[in-house]
């Protein structure tokens, strides 16, 4: 009961902080975008995900994180706390991308990052930047969309090869977890839980993937 107010509390403290309104959850049958491949909008957790990013070896020159299914813009908004040298964000529902750019603008003095995208676009056919780093879901879908999604990624490594890192909030045993498990162009580098309900999965690129991918761009 007492971790529980604690929570509370401190998920107010950040929104006040930030200027943000980001706690919700919201159904898609509330967004008219019903569809057994698609997830409901819920946040990334603020403590997990705020050590996630402390712990990553950021290069500002370099790094470009990409969050699939920003929904609200939390996610978005405490990757730029960071010095990415852009954070973009991804969202279906134009409803609630515009919530997300005004929450971004409320919060911008507190952002180090601030090349700020947050692009409203269904993530299946959405073209992966050829400078993204670093991408981020927080459960986001499954089934034919993921598929789409890893597609998109293996061709944004072929058109460029690099690291890229998969950083990933999901349930035990989740149809996105399956859905990773399948391919092979990422490895699975660790687990960590941060409590009961929170649960995080760092892939990295395969190094036999990407060097098939640098041989592709080779002989192109």
């Amino acid at each position: 009961m007492c971790r529980a107010i604690g929570e509370r509390l401190y998920i107010r403290y950040q929104e006040w902080w930030l200027s943000i309104h980001t706690e919700a959850v919201i159904q898609l049958d509330q967004l008219k975008l019903e569809d057994p491949d698609r997830r409901y909008y819920s946040p990334a957790n603020y403590h997990a995900f705020a050590a996630v990013l402390d712990r990553l070896n950021i290069q500002p020159e370099r790094d470009v994180l990409l969050d699939f299914g920003s929904g609200l813009g939390r996610a978005v908004i405490l990757a730029a706390l960071h010095p990415f040298r852009r954070v973009i964000g991804v969202e279906v529902s134009a409803e609630l991308n515009q919530v997300a750019e005004e929450n971004v603008c409320r919060a911008l003095r507190r952002l180090r990052c601030r090349s700020v995208e947050l692009i409203r676009a269904d993530a299946a056919t959405y073209r992966i930047p050829p400078d993204v780093t670093v991408i981020f879901f927080n459960n986001p879908f499954c089934g034919l969309v993921l598929e789409n999604v890893l597609r998109n990624i293996r061709e944004s490594l072929s058109e460029k090869p690099r690291k890229v890192q998969l950083i990933c909030q999901v349930p035990e045993q989740s149809a996105f977890e399956m859905g990773l498990q399948q391919q092979s162009h990422f490895t699975l580098e660790r687990e960590e839980r941060f409590s009961q309900n929170v649960r995080y999965l760092f892939y990295e690129t395969n190094h036999t993937s990407n060097a098939q991918c640098l041989g592709s761009s080779a002989t192109n």
